[in-house]
């Protein structure tokens, strides 16, 4: 899986929240679900996106007790458990006498979460403000919670930010202006409030005023709202005037789930590897560098560690990448991608890497496929290649696995390494949710692919290696300083439905440039990269 939103439709265009947010350490995480007429589609879609016959979902929040947003958990509970399992619930419900007389359908929801309360009690987790969780990779924050000075139930939306995989979305439930004030007040300083994308509170007819948005600052908005709402059919809501901040606000990117179940993807973070500096370059320093430029991650190239005296080389090589964890997480810049010094059957080497990339934090190693036979020549056939290959992956898999890294191939430069198709065939021949493949543009190029040559692939790459080069040598160069066409590039994976990161390896030109020069060359190759990042985040195709 990979880090996304799905955003479901209303089967039957009707009011209503439901979110399932599925993460690539492969965390499924739900948020409300929807009317009672929508469970059976929320049953079936979660096994579709999940590809399992008993999807488990490990943290269910329910933002506030409205039926809009919880009878899908209440019927998944009373009558789902042989179709669907789930670890905690999260929830700040107060007793159902409190909406007495204010709101019936508040203490319907409460009365009958009590009522199935026993048969999951010990999963539940109450929600206060100020709480952080942690659900794998997706981290929580609570901002805001039930305030008994208020019987508005909506009033009582949890409102929650999630951070995942380099992209923050605030989620409202159905919070109006008093909870949106009481977390403009409290937090509009403290920079928990700017997020990436927002959930358009209360559907977007009602709900946090503008001074939330403003606050928010979102370049994406989600709206879960029914087309009779977002067109103000009835005559009495304020979609209008919400669509209107939204414009002045200058969105770039409006989701509405009456166009249908939609998987938004995170903002694709731009990573670089540590390849643009030295052999050995101090790798503390090479984190305080990449983060002050504005990178959202690093690719620790462990390829460049390979000499006499190496860390990396070390018996305590593992205390060493505890270190360098340490640092980063301080200077808030993630290692998210991580490559190997050798191919696949190096076993030492690869595990090596493995268990580094681990402990850094990294998703993701890159480890090169077997492009020679053991005497030095290309492979009889392309059914040797891929047997070869095969084989030395599934001896990496139970290591790769124990450690929650994902292993990619990558398209090389000899032989049948060189075609992205036999590689994605690779994939789909091992046939493991701990392989993967990482297609570089720049190696496709100067062995005479087409960017279009994705199109080909049966299976869509989980990374990127963004570089240019003049067609015939392997440059590595800042796109656009090589003949690579970029915007086919985009428009293909736009078609093939990636959603992933951006590895940029466009370091020869900071590699052999002097050290004081390496700042600028950085600088620009991240303004370069924005734009393709930018033209790529069209993912979310309605369903």
């Amino acid at each position: 899986m990979q880090n996304a939103i799905h955003m479901l439709k209303s089967v039957t265009d009707t009011i209503g929240d439901s979110f399932i947010i599925t993460t690539a350490d492969g965390k499924v995480i739900v948020i409300d679900g929807g009317y009672a007429a929508e469970t059976t589609y929320f049953v079936d879609y979660l096994k579709k996106v999940t590809g399992s016959k008993k999807p488990h979902i490990d943290a269910w929040f329910l933002s506030h007790a409205h039926d809009d947003h919880c009878e899908v958990f209440l019927l998944v509970a009373e009558h789902y458990t042989d179709e669907i399992s789930f670890d905690k619930v999260y929830v700040n419900f107060p007793e159902a006498s409190f909406y007495d007389g204010y709101d019936e359908w508040a203490v319907y929801v409460i009365e009958n979460f009590n009522r199935l309360l026993p048969a999951y009690a010990d999963k539940v987790v109450p929600l206060a403000e100020g709480d952080v969780f942690n659900v794998g990779d997706a981290k929580f924050t609570v901002l805001y919670t039930f305030n008994p000075e208020w019987h508005t139930c909506n009033e009582g939306s949890a409102i929650m930010r999630m951070n995942l995989g380099g992209t923050s979305v605030m989620f409202t439930g159905d919070a109006e202006v008093n909870a949106g004030n009481y977390v403009v007040e409290k937090y509009g300083e403290s920079g928990l409030m700017k997020c990436d994308y927002c959930k358009m509170s209360h559907h977007g007819q009602g709900g946090v005023g503008r001074n939330f948005y403003e606050a928010v600052s979102p370049s994406v908005c989600l709206w879960p709202t029914p087309t009779w709402v977002y067109h103000n059919t009835n005559g009495n809501l304020r979609t209008f005037e919400t669509r209107e901040w939204v414009k002045a606000l200058e969105i770039k990117r409006e989701y509405k789930s009456f166009e249908g179940t939609q998987a938004i993807p995170m903002i694709p973070r731009i990573i670089t590897t540590t390849d643009v500096f030295e052999d050995g370059y101090p790798a503390e320093k090479a984190a305080d560098r990449l983060a002050s430029l504005g990178y959202d991650g690093i690719d620790m190239g462990f390829d460049y560690w390979v000499f006499n005296g190496s860390p990396f080389l070390a018996d305590d090589y593992l205390q060493w990448a505890q270190r360098l964890r340490k640092h980063a997480d301080e200077i808030g810049i993630p290692y998210t991608h991580a490559h190997a010094p050798s191919e696949a059957d190096h076993y030492d080497y690869a595990v090596r890497s493995i268990r580094a990339a681990s402990v850094l934090g990294a998703r993701y190693l890159v480890v090169h496929p077997v492009s020679r036979n053991s005497d030095g020549d290309s492979f009889p056939t392309k059914k040797r290649f891929l047997e070869v290959n095969a084989e030395a992956i599934k001896k990496l898999l139970p290591v790769a696995e124990e450690c929650g890294v994902t292993l990619l191939s990558e398209n090389l430069l000899h032989a049948d390494s060189t075609d992205p198709r036999v590689i994605a065939e690779l994939v789909a021949l091992v046939d493991s949710p701990w392989f993967g493949w990482c297609f570089d543009a720049g190696h496709a190029h100067c062995c005479g692919y087409k960017m279009d040559i994705l199109k080909e692939c049966v299976a869509v790459p989980l990374s990127l290696h963004i570089q240019d080069n003049d067609g015939t040598c392997d440059g590595h160069l800042i796109p656009g300083d090589g003949t690579v066409d970029w915007e086919l590039f985009i428009s293909v994976l736009k078609e093939i439905g990636y959603m992933g990161d951006c590895v940029l390896e466009a370091h020869h030109q900071s590699l052999t440039a002097p050290d004081a020069e390496r700042d600028a060359i950085l600088s620009r190759l991240l303004t370069i990269a924005k734009p393709i990042r930018e033209k790529m985040m069209t993912g979310g195709e309605p369903t």
